[in-house]
């Protein structure tokens, strides 16, 4: 194992320092022997052939004492890469005392600085002897007591290492193994990665400073905002692009004095103390802008400006407090979302896609319950406005006091209960998005009024304030009322309605639909199930006075009762009382459309009589009945019957030759029509 001199003037810290820092490397495949010069004797010789020494001084003082053969080597030593911003963070021009233990260790650590670069500064050595009252910075790599007790402001460096320089030339004398060297490569690499190379680690350093000034000028033009920097003279270090944006600048500013990029309506801001959130107009705008100094050991080292644009402030309040809005605040739904394949509400979805490209107020119309907001959000979210807010209010569902104070705001104090600092109103909310004023047949009158002036003006003034606000909305109005008969009673306002129903959209109801009846009610229950012709003969037969909101009722309810299929017993009452009890003209119409109504009834008398005597009819012995009577009909006309019948419940048809029985409606139907 290769035996390494190492050699101090002293067992000091330093000796310990280096010998960890070659242990570090070297590991246990080297034995480091330390030796102190304050002992050596005028006959004393160092055996080992590789001796390390502190500076060149030394190495002459110590040839009488080593082999002639014997490798020297002056160590070389660095600081760790994360003392540097420390120094680099002093302002330039500053007076900075560098404090070691000796005189000839302090002009070492000063040429090392300026070696890696640390130029910037005004360096100076400190001796004992002499007053450095008007110096207040230090830098020491460890030796803090030997500053002077005035200066605060110390840097410490830390203990220099050794160089990685001082390693590769120590590997070449030593007889490394092949199977040692990947490891004490290794080791010097993750070594070298903590310390600033005085050879060849600047570039390196640089080049990742590089990399890192490109990755901040990257993140900083990627900023809403305007960013400016300059250093303590007034030269600007940094502009993103949004700034230039504003000041209205397209070259390259970096390197220019401040005052001559500012025009003459912004020098003023030069000569103030920082400030916050300043708001002025410049080049047609409004800007919030903030003004910060920066400081460096008491030192001004720099000037921050940042400069934001008050309508981006504004999209920004609306998008957090679109996230943040509880249900109903939120356009959740699209018209990819509206589950139909009836022609007249396809024919609706176009013209609300068409009006959704348009900005002017629309009118929905229909019957509660038809799904009034779901176009209301897919209008919003079909729009150019559907990255702002939607803000929906149901202006029958609030109190009118509370109505007013919703939509409009109010100041602090304007009533009892008011909160301390005011409110904003759904109006301002709502601003440069949309507002959807549902059941607005219910307004009260004096609303009315106020809302008329938001339409025309697009302002609106808080309770209790005398300034009005500008906003920038689009408002959605809906209702199941008529109107226009509101408006013939005195109950409604003739000129809001005519405000409101510029673009009038008529919602169908579910009665008018009823080829989307069993599709809606599937997708309501979202799970696999079947539905017999009888339970949907039922459904598509019912009026629905709840429209879409009492099917999404129902589909609640059938999911609790039925597990695979839902049958018409299954049904609520109302459904069996509608199915059983009507006269049945629209299954008159159906039967007619199909096949000779009379015919029809002759075969529901033939399967009746049969099953009044406990027996069941097949289709060839109807046929024989039938002939006989003078009625030609053949077995495939009369299996034809028989399965219209079964789809509107009249008979359930029995499988094979058992035949079919009719039904408690069939019976019903024969009643009112075998007269």
């Amino acid at each position: 194992m290769k035996e390494i001199a190492l050699i101090t003037d002293s067992n000091s810290r330093l000796a310990r320092v280096l010998k960890e820092n070659l242990k570090e490397v070297f590991a246990d495949k080297i034995v480091v022997n330390n030796y102190f010069l304050k002992e050596f004797s005028d006959d004393f010789i160092i055996d080992e052939e590789i001796v390390l020494v502190m500076i060149k001084e030394r190495a002459f003082e110590i040839r009488k004492h080593i082999k002639p053969n014997s490798k020297v080597t002056v160590i070389k030593r660095t600081i760790e890469t994360r003392e540097m911003p420390k120094i680099f963070s002093i302002p330039e021009g500053t007076d900075v005392l560098v404090v070691n233990d000796n005189k000839e260790t302090t002009y070492e650590i000063m040429s090392l600085f300026y070696e890696l670069g640390i130029n910037h500064l005004n360096l100076i050595p400190y001796y004992e002897d002499i007053d450095y009252k008007s110096t207040y910075i230090a830098i020491t790599p460890g030796e803090s007591n030997n500053v002077p007790s005035h200066i605060k402001n110390i840097v410490d460096v830390g203990d220099r290492k050794i160089d990685v320089s001082t390693f590769i030339k120590l590997m070449s004398y030593i007889d490394i193994k092949d199977e040692d060297k990947k490891f004490l490569h290794s080791n010097l690499i993750k070594y070298s990665e903590k310390l600033v190379n005085s050879d060849v680690g600047i570039s390196e350093r640089y080049k990742e400073l590089f990399l890192r000034n490109e990755e901040l000028d990257t993140v900083i033009n990627l900023s809403e905002n305007g960013i400016i920097f300059t250093y303590y003279d007034g030269k600007i270090t940094i502009c993103n692009e949004k700034m230039k944006d504003i000041l209205g600048i397209n070259r390259n500013i970096i390197g220019e004095s401040i005052d001559s990029v500012f025009n003459d309506k912004l020098n003023f801001l030069l000569n103030k103390n920082d400030f916050k959130d300043e708001v002025i107009e410049f080049n047609k705008r409004f800007i919030n802008v903030n003004k910060h100094t920066i400081c460096s050991f008491g030192l001004e080292s720099g000037v921050y400006y940042h400069f934001q644009e008050i309508t981006y402030i504004r999209q920004l309040e609306q998008n957090l407090s679109k996230k943040i809005r509880e249900k109903g605040h939120i356009a959740r739904y699209n018209f990819k979302d509206i589950i139909t394949k009836s022609k007249s509400m396809n024919e609706t979805i176009k013209l609300s896609q068409k009006i959704s490209t348009s900005d002017l107020t629309v009118l929905i119309l229909g019957e509660s319950g038809t799904g009034k907001e779901l176009f209301a959000q897919s209008i919003h979210n079909n729009s150019l406005r559907s990255k702002q807010p939607f803000i929906a209010v149901n202006c029958a569902a609030m109190p009118e006091n509370l109505l007013e104070s919703e939509l409009f705001g109010y100041e602090s104090g304007a009533f009892t209960g008011a909160l301390k600092d005011g409110k904003q109103g759904l109006f301002e909310q709502a601003n440069n998005g949309t507002i959807f004023l549902d059941e607005i047949g219910d307004m009260p009158l004096y609303l009315q009024t106020k809302l008329l002036r938001v339409l025309q003006e697009r302002q609106v003034t808080r309770i209790g304030a005398n300034k009005v606000i500008d906003i920038n909305i689009r408002v959605i109005a809906a209702t199941n009322k008529n109107l226009l008969q509101l408006v013939e009673e005195d109950k409604f306002r003739g000129d809001l309605y005519y405000r409101l129903n510029v673009l009038p959209l008529n919602i169908p109801p579910l009665r008018k639909r009823k080829e989307d009846i069993v599709d809606l009610l599937i997708h309501f229950i979202n799970r696999e199930i079947e539905i017999e012709d009888s339970a949907k003969y039922a459904l598509v037969n019912y009026d629905w006075p709840g429209n879409v909101r009492e099917l999404q009722n129902l589909a609640s309810y059938l999911e609790l009762m039925c597990e695979n299929v839902i049958c018409v017993g299954d049904l609520p009452y109302y459904f069996q009382h509608d199915t059983v009890n009507k006269n049945f003209e629209e299954e008159k119409i159906f039967l007619e459309n199909k096949h000779n109504f009379n015919v029809v009834v002759e075969v529901l008398k033939e399967i009746n009589f049969f099953n009044n005597l406990n027996q069941n009819i097949g289709r060839n012995n109807i046929v024989k009945i039938l002939n006989k009577k003078n009625i030609d009909i053949s077995e495939n006309d009369v299996r034809k019957i028989l399965l219209d019948c079964s789809k509107i419940d009249l008979i359930i048809s029995g499988k094979g030759r058992k035949g079919s029985v009719i039904s408690e409606k069939g019976i019903k139907f024969l009643e009112e029509f075998n007269k």
